[in-house]
């Protein structure tokens, strides 16, 4: 069932979209991906934040997938390894990352400073599937801290909350070598976190998440080209200008850009260890809708306006069409054609998404 509806412009629909996007059609290509996953198991032991991870709950966890460039397979293996390692209880959830590195180095020490101004580990979490809000947390090789809440991405009129903290949060470093000391060679250093679930509520709804639950998740490193002037770490520049940073993430989003949540990957919590666990059943509805906005993006710079059917955008064919074919869908679109609104049902598990124009995006599961 197809639907094509164009309705008056009433006091529910007085919107312009605001959202705002980069991506180009060739930007949308590189973005299709299947999102990692990790099964992270539930634990009953106690859990020691000091960044060795050396408790036997760690050493039975497998490592992740190791991080791969933010832009994904077409771009060039990372030149040192990174990988991470999930747990929890019903009061926190784990992480333990390790970071290859020949020369650890930091000089930021004020919390919630520009932590990725150093190299720096970056946690991306969102809990809650139907809000737009999420959270990120980056500490760097002196264990300084930078917490914030994002009631929604940039790109769609979002503001960085920095007052915010993760209340509770336990960090703590470990460096395989020495830190600030550029006349020897170290092997990487360590990153250990333990988040508390009651500081990532929002709303009415409450922690901890349930056995088989998913949460999207992504994690960055941050890693600068360095130079040593009178023995101290700094970052290069040439021509008075800083060297650009690489970008390495646990699970790729194919553009430059962290705060494309629907791009990141997937934590599920499992009472045991789980190989191999596949992606959440809407996953592929959604990602269809993300594809369907941000085609409708590009269309609309380009003629100030969104296209009337789905079948007009670019890349219909090659990116949407196969999936088109087996699922129902309804698009609104009001008669200034500056506002839709998505709706997609798989008839097969009875799962429907909506997105609009805003980026206003809900799941339901009969």
């Amino acid at each position: 069932m197809i639907k094509h509806i164009a309705f008056p412009l009433s006091s529910a629909f007085l919107i312009a979209s605001s959202a705002v996007s980069a991506q180009t059609a060739d930007d949308i290509a590189r973005m299709q991906s299947t999102p990692s996953v990790y099964a992270a198991k539930k634990i009953s032991s106690q859990i020691n934040v000091d960044g060795k991870a050396d408790e036997e709950a760690w050493q039975q966890a497998p490592w992740s997938d190791d991080f791969v460039d933010i832009e994904g397979a077409s771009k060039k293996k990372p030149a040192l390894n990174s990988k991470v390692k999930m747990l929890w209880d019903d009061q926190h959830l784990y992480i333990y990352a390790q970071l290859e590195e020949p020369h650890v180095w930091g000089d930021i020490r004020k919390r919630d400073a520009i932590i990725y101004h150093n190299n720096d580990f970056e946690v991306f979490l969102k809990p809650f599937d139907n809000q737009p809000l999420y959270y990120e947390i980056e500490v760097n090789a002196l264990n300084t801290v930078m917490d914030l809440m994002m009631p929604k991405a940039y790109r769609l009129g979002g503001d960085a909350v920095m007052h915010w903290d993760v209340k509770g949060l336990q960090s703590a470093v470990h460096v395989a070598g020495s830190i600030n000391n550029a006349n020897d060679t170290d092997m990487f250093w360590a990153v250990e976190m333990a988040i508390p679930f009651h500081s990532l509520t929002t709303f009415a709804r409450k922690m901890p998440p349930k056995v088989g639950s998913y949460w999207r998740i992504n994690f960055s490193r941050v890693q600068w080209q360095h130079e040593v002037q009178d023995n101290v770490y700094q970052r290069r520049k040439d021509g008075g200008k800083f060297l650009d940073e690489e970008n390495w993430v646990w699970s790729p989003i194919g553009v430059i850009n962290m705060h494309h949540p629907e791009r990141w990957g997937f934590i599920k919590f499992v009472e045991s260890t789980t190989p191999n666990p596949a992606v959440p059943p809407d996953f592929r509805l959604e990602q269809a809708a993300w594809n369907i906005f941000y085609l409708q993006q590009v269309y609309h710079r380009k003629n100030k306006q969104f296209a009337t059917t789905i079948a007009g955008l670019p890349g219909y064919e090659s990116l949407l069409l196969p999936a088109m074919n087996t699922w129902s869908h309804t698009f609104l679109l009001n008669e200034a054609k500056s506002f839709y609104k998505l709706t997609l049902t798989d008839p097969m598990t009875e799962i429907t998404v909506s997105l609009d124009s805003e980026g206003n995006y809900h799941t339901v599961h009969e």
